[in-house]
């Protein structure tokens, strides 16, 4: 990694770095319960098919990446930058986002017992970054428009088309569809789920999912092209993917009936609904952040997003680690570092005033106020660590 010691570059999207910034503090808030048997609903993932508020912060993150890369990219092609040099630093940054996914999986390992999973949120947004890059150097906008809906329309049909042993063609179901069955055939055990009755495996960041995950990205940079026209004024641009926002959101609506809306599976409705959502989100920071210039109340966000992967990195190790420290109690019982600092913190009078919903997400709120001051100094110092 390096910093980058002379802060953010003068001319960059105020909104989508508050966008991302607001995208990473919801991670680390739903990603940190301190009781997941009293969790806020809009919190939880869907426990399958459907869509909750914590099913749309992945994909916005992946499309906010691409909007970001439209902005890079072409910056750098339009100063003659060498596609060769270019692509040494595509690969670069992969194994870099890979490497520190791993990392994380380390630490998952040993705090939750599970089987090494080589698969996880860094190591997908690795994958999606390499081959959106590739195809963002050496395609045009039709390009890319090919691309989306082609990497949509192969993953519908292997999901509805394609029957394996034990379950039909379309099935959809956990443990009984292609993306589980292929998932289980190249990592074995090295799942977030496994069945030992079905001798079938899952993980919401599988192998198949990427290739919605990577439309996901697209959709991304397709929005950044919108933004980056220069025939249109601001309030063209806020209307243009609010109108589009609604329309994909619309058209999720009714697919879902045919292809339901599935996080786990990262089925292309989803796709398209989470599209729809991160674009009409997107065009309400736009519009009141670089639009109307309302920014003071964004200051906390603005520092969550020029450091998204440190603040998700150093979150995610420091979670984990709350859970693999662990000692032995006056009775015998074992205790986890976790739980002791939130039985005394919150546990042991907040639920008494506002219940246990409540001080469950207090301790995630701390991860998120926490992190927050961390990354504000970094801010202060014009730090700003780039993968």
């Amino acid at each position: 990694m390096s910093v980058a010691p002379k802060g953010a570059k003068p001319g960059r999207l105020m909104s989508l770095d508050v966008f991302r910034g607001i995208t990473i503090a919801g991670m680390l808030l739903v990603n940190n319960a301190g009781d997941w048997g009293n969790v806020f609903p809009p919190l939880r993932h869907a426990a399958w098919h459907g869509c909750t508020a914590t099913d749309l912060i992945f994909p916005f993150f992946l499309f906010i990446m691409g909007v970001a890369m439209t902005f890079s990219f072409a910056k750098r092609l339009a100063a003659g930058a060498d596609k060769a040099v270019l692509f040494r630093q595509v690969f670069r940054r992969t194994v870099i986002l890979y490497g520190l996914g791993c990392i994380i999986m380390i630490f998952v390992w040993q705090a939750l017992g599970k089987p090494y999973r080589p698969v996880g949120v860094l190591q997908r947004i690795a994958l999606c970054y390499f081959f959106g890059s590739l195809i963002v150097m050496y395609s045009g906008l039709r390009g890319l428009v090919r691309w989306t809906v082609g990497l949509l329309g192969l993953h519908y049909v292997l999901l509805k088309f394609v029957p394996g042993p034990g379950f039909e063609a379309g099935s959809l179901e956990r443990f009984a569809n292609i993306a589980d069955w292929l998932d289980t055939k190249l990592l074995g055990r090295h799942l977030y789920d496994f069945s030992e009755e079905l001798g079938m495996g899952h993980d919401a960041e599988g192998i198949l999912g990427t290739l919605s995950a990577i439309g996901s990205t697209l959709a991304g940079v397709l929005c950044g092209y919108w933004l980056r026209s220069k025939q249109r004024d601001g309030y063209e641009k806020v209307a243009g993917m609010a109108v589009a926002g609604t329309l994909l959101v619309a058209l999720a609506a009714l697919w879902r009936y045919d292809m339901p809306l599935n996080k786990n599976l990262w089925t292309p409705s989803y796709v398209v609904h989470t599209t729809g959502w991160a674009l009409l989100c997107l065009s309400v920071c736009y519009w009141v952040i670089d639009l109307q210039g309302y920014k003071k109340w964004a200051k906390p966000f603005l520092v969550y997003g020029l450091n998204p992967i440190t603040a998700y990195f150093g979150a995610s190790l420091m979670a984990y680690t709350t859970v693999w420290i662990r000692w032995t109690g006056t009775e015998g019982q074992r205790v986890y570092l976790k739980y002791f600092l939130y039985d005394h913190i919150y546990k042991s009078w907040v639920p008494a005033v506002f219940g246990h919903t409540i001080s469950s997400a207090c301790w995630g709120m701390t991860y998120v106020v926490l992190w927050c001051a961390l990354m504000w100094i970094l801010y202060n110092r014009k730090i700003f660590i780039k993968v």
